[in-house]
């Protein structure tokens, strides 16, 4: 995610009948001084620019509900400084818990309809009645949109295109198709509930990246902070964890790091395996049982399963 990309999304999709919009979350960090602060956007675009999404759960303080700041209406076009900061911001904030900059939307529909269109993308079945999840934010965003096949198959009418800041450190863009009215279910419930694990995961995942690790064969070592679908990648992982019996946080995510970082097969070799059901059955954390493997006895493992011809 960088302002060439970000300026490059907006000058081939802002048509001429449709407005550029720019989501902010107010509940993440943002200085008074900040030219994307919303007093600041307020003085230089005008109070008419800006329109808060209405959490449900947020009734008692909507001061700190997110907004959608109008950048450019129908024909005109946005400010270049605006596009830059948005984007520059949005790139420091990758690794950020709350991410301020939300994502950059383009629609001919009004802000008040709009909003409460992003609030309804939010409110997901369970099994009884239906809960409230804030899809603004970006992980959780992508963690729905994930659940498509395609980035043309989610609600996202009357958004025509949307543009969010993705776990990779990139970007991605959402298409609306008008009609289009895909039922959320159950497991994208399911998704949801696990965003903030994932977002654990993800964090260790950059951590682990970001050291001089001497043996990790399988690490990223492409141009993005993270591989692409990354979110998806590490809500995979958790459920894997999961179905070969792991039940505790930290034990999921051990093994989840491991195969992010050593082979994606990891769990398939005897001696791992034999850790796994040890942790899964409470009798040691994952952690403290896989301690004792150093770089020579990961190697060993890579290489059995390696000969033994686990699909890499």
């Amino acid at each position: 995610m960088t302002p060439v990309s970000v300026q490059a999304f907006v000058a081939e999709q802002h048509a001429p009948d449709t407005t550029l919009y720019l989501l902010l979350d107010l509940l993440a960090d943002c200085t008074a001084d900040d030219p994307l602060h919303i007093e600041a956007l307020g003085q230089s675009l005008g109070n008419d620019a800006i329109t808060p999404l209405h959490r449900p759960d947020m009734i008692h303080t909507p001061s700190a509900c997110p907004v959608l700041v109008a950048l450019a209406t129908p024909g005109v076009s946005p400010s270049q400084q605006l596009l830059q900061l948005s984007a520059r911001r949005a790139q420091e904030e990758q690794g950020r818990h709350k991410r301020y900059v939300c994502g950059w939307l383009i629609s001919s529909a009004g802000a008040r309809h709009l909003s409460a269109h992003i609030v309804s993308l939010g409110q997901l079945p369970l099994e009884q009645g239906q809960a409230f999840f804030p899809i603004h934010e970006p992980l959780r965003l992508e963690l729905l949109a994930s659940t498509f096949r395609r980035n043309d198959e989610g609600p996202w009418w009357p958004i025509r295109h949307w543009l969010l800041p993705t776990s990779s450190g990139a970007g991605n863009v959402l298409m609306g198709i008008p009609e289009r009215r895909t039922a959320p279910n159950t497991r994208t419930t399911a998704v949801q509930q696990d965003a903030p694990m994932v977002s654990a995961l993800l964090s260790s995942w950059r951590r682990a990246l970001s050291l001089p690790l001497t043996y990790a064969p399988a690490r990223w070592t492409g141009a993005t902070a993270l591989p692409p679908q990354a979110a998806a990648q590490a809500y995979i992982q958790i459920q894997q964890a999961r179905h070969l019996g792991l039940s505790n946080q930290d034990d999921i995510l051990t093994l989840a790091l491991h195969r992010l970082l050593l082979h994606p097969n990891l769990h398939q070799h005897t001696g791992v395996r034999a850790l796994i059901e040890q942790a899964a059955q409470g009798k040691a954390p994952l952690s403290h049982l896989l301690a004792p493997y150093n770089d020579n006895a990961w190697q060993r493992v890579v290489s059995d399963l390696t000969y033994a011809g686990a699909p890499q």
